[in-house]
C-alpha cells in the first residue's frame, strides 16, 4: 500500500554522494519544474528554475536528463537550455544533447485507434484540446467548462473500451486531461536507460504524477525519487518537494554538492 512520502529537508537527506563523483538528474517538466497553465504553450519554468538548470547543464559533473510526457521536440521549444537531452512521450522519443532524434514506432492497430479518436474529437468541435504525439493522443480539458471536459472524457473512454485497449493502448487520467498511450514504454524505461548508461553515478529522479510513478520503482534502491506537488499523495517516492521552495532549495543542495565534486 502507498503512502504519502515524507517533506524533503536539507537535513532528511544528504547529497553527500553527489560531491564524490559523477550525478545524474532526471526531472520531469510540467507540474514538476513548471506550473500548470491552461495554454500548455505557454509554461514556463517556476522562478529560479531556468537559472539553476543551466547552471546544472554546465557543471561537467552533471548529466541532466528531462523526462516527458510532452513531445521531445516541443519540449525543447520550451526549455530555457542549448541542447537539452529530452525523453519525449514517455520514453518513447530520445533527443540526444547532440541533437540525434531516434523515436520507437506504434503498431499499426494502435495507430489506427488513435486516428479515429482524433477524428472523434475533431468531429466534436474538441480539435483544440488534441495534442498528437508519437505514441499517444492526449485530450487536454484544462480552463473548458465542466460539461465540455467531461464530454472530452467520455469521448476518450468510449474509444478505449471499443478497441483502444484491446490494440494494447493504455487510458491515463492526468492533471487537466487524459491520454490513450501505447503500454509497452514508459518513463520508466527512459530512467532505467539512463541509470544504466551512468551506473556509477549518484541519480535522483524529480516528478508530479502517476506517469513518473514508473521511474520511482526502477529508481527504487538506486536513487533519490522526489514527488513535487502542492500538496503529497500516496507515491512510490521517498520524499516530497513543495514547489517553488523545496524544489529551488534541492537544485540549490545538488548544485552545492556537484561544485565540490569539480572543486
Amino acid at each position: 500500500m502507498l503512502v504519502a512520502p515524507p517533506r524533503w529537508n536539507a537535513g532528511s537527506e544528504s547529497l553527500a554522494q553527489v560531491g564524490r563523483g559523477s550525478s545524474l538528474l532526471m526531472l520531469d517538466y510540467d507540474g514538476t519544474l513548471a506550473p500548470f497553465h491552461e495554454d500548455r504553450m505557454l509554461v514556463l519554468p517556476w522562478p529560479g528554475i531556468a537559472a539553476r538548470l543551466d547552471r546544472l547543464a554546465t557543471m561537467p559533473s552533471v548529466h541532466l536528463a528531462l523526462v516527458t510526457g510532452r513531445s521531445a521536440r516541443e519540449l525543447e521549444s520550451l526549455v530555457p537550455l542549448r541542447h537539452p537531452e529530452i525523453w519525449g512521450s514517455h520514453g518513447r522519443e530520445h533527443l540526444t544533447a547532440d541533437g540525434v532524434y531516434t523515436s520507437a514506432t506504434l503498431a499499426p492497430a494502435q495507430q489506427s485507434v488513435l486516428d479515429q479518436l482524433e477524428r472523434t474529437l475533431m468531429e466534436a468541435g474538441l480539435g483544440a484540446q488534441v495534442e498528437r504525439k508519437v505514441a499517444s493522443l492526449a485530450a487536454h480539458w484544462r480552463g473548458l467548462a465542466p460539461t465540455s471536459a467531461e464530454k472530452v472524457e467520455q469521448i476518450v473512454r468510449e474509444v478505449y473500451r471499443a478497441s483502444g485497449e484491446r490494440a494494447g493502448l493504455q487510458l491515463l487520467v492526468f492533471d487537466g486531461g487524459v491520454e490513450l498511450r501505447s503500454d509497452s514504454i514508459n518513463k520508466g524505461h527512459a530512467a532505467l536507460h539512463m541509470v544504466t548508461r551512468f551506473p556509477t553515478a549518484t541519480a535522483a529522479y524529480l516528478g508530479d504524477d502517476t506517469t513518473d510513478e514508473d521511474a520511482f520503482a526502477v529508481l527504487r534502491g538506486r536513487g533519490l525519487t522526489m514527488l513535487v506537488r502542492p500538496e503529497p499523495r500516496p507515491s512510490q517516492a521517498s520524499y516530497w518537494l513543495k514547489p517553488p521552495e523545496d524544489l529551488l532549495a534541492f537544485l540549490d543542495a545538488w548544485i552545492r554538492a556537484a561544485e565540490r565534486a569539480v572543486g
